[in-house]
């Protein structure tokens, strides 16, 4: 069976609004029963129906009660002194039998019926729109937030593009027979650190894999010095965001006898500290 047809028909807010007949209110209890997605989608209508009845509702002032009743007692005994037969029979009046009576009776049963319909139709139409409204504004929740997770996924992505063309970028100088690749060993500072240069001597690329070295102090960062003619070059500084293992990218060398790592303030610092050097090597 299909359950969402079901559900779609409109029969869950007749039953809500007491329009259907016992057999078809016990058809729908049962299918609410044996399938949760029904149970589910009557309560919701029926809290809706609750809801807006609740909302609505006006309890009448006490002096109200008091007042009809009266009003109606009159009445009807005005009515029975005109109506009673002595009356009618002083007045020469024929007396026929009440089948007026019975048909305004009717009449007035039938206008209360549709009073009744009426109240009940606006009922059901006003909860229906609220039912729809709510319907509406999760159905636009649920848009927005799949528009936020298709555009989170579209930038995870191009982020992982960009990640994926940056390794086969650095794979592919890396692999190159031009690259020069320089091994920068611990000095007596950090006997035990180890870094790898992978130069490339057509496009002066820069790339440094870190084998070891220890995590530097939260206010300072590696340094990488390419040495010329003695003097040192600055390289740029070490990325420490995906840890020390990650191959990244250096400044550009065009010339170098050796290269040198100093651990220098955050951001870097204009000279190497020799006394804060960990590793170095020549070419």
């Amino acid at each position: 069976m299909d359950i969402e047809a079901y559900i779609s028909s409109g029969i869950l807010e007749l039953y809500a609004a007491g329009a259907l007949t016992t057999s078809e209110r016990e058809e729908v209890e049962q299918m609410a029963k044996l399938y949760p997605e029904v149970k589910t989608e009557l309560d919701l209508i029926l809290d809706t129906f609750n809801q807006y009845v609740s909302l609505h509702a006006v309890t009448p002032p006490a002096y109200l009660k008091e007042k009809v009743l009266n009003a109606v007692n009159s009445h009807n005994q005005k009515n029975k002194n005109l109506d009673s037969p002595e009356t009618l029979a002083s007045q020469g009046a024929r007396i026929i039998p009440m089948v007026k009576e019975r048909s305004d009776a009717a009449a007035s049963t039938a206008f209360k019926w549709l009073i009744a319909a009426s109240i009940t139709l606006l009922l059901v139409s006003n909860a229906l729109s609220i039912y729809f409204y709510k319907n509406w504004k999760n159905t636009e929740q649920r848009l927005q937030l799949a528009e936020v997770s298709q555009q989170q996924y579209a930038q995870n992505i191009q982020q992982v593009r960009q990640q994926l063309t940056q390794k086969e970028q650095t794979l592919a100088l890396v692999s190159d027979p031009v690259t020069e690749q320089v091994v920068l060993k611990g000095v007596a500072k950090s006997p035990d650190s180890k870094v790898t240069i992978y130069w490339h001597q057509e496009t002066k690329k820069v790339y440094l894999c870190v084998n070891n070295l220890p995590l530097p102090p939260s206010d300072k960062q590696y340094q990488l010095w390419a040495l010329q003619d003695g003097k040192p070059i600055d390289a740029g500084v070490l990325n420490t965001a995906d840890g020390l293992i990650a191959v990244q990218p250096m400044k550009n060398i065009a010339q170098a006898q050796a290269f040198a790592i100093t651990l220098e303030p955050k951001g870097g610092n204009v000279s190497p500290t020799l006394d804060q050097m960990y590793v170095m090597g020549t070419i």
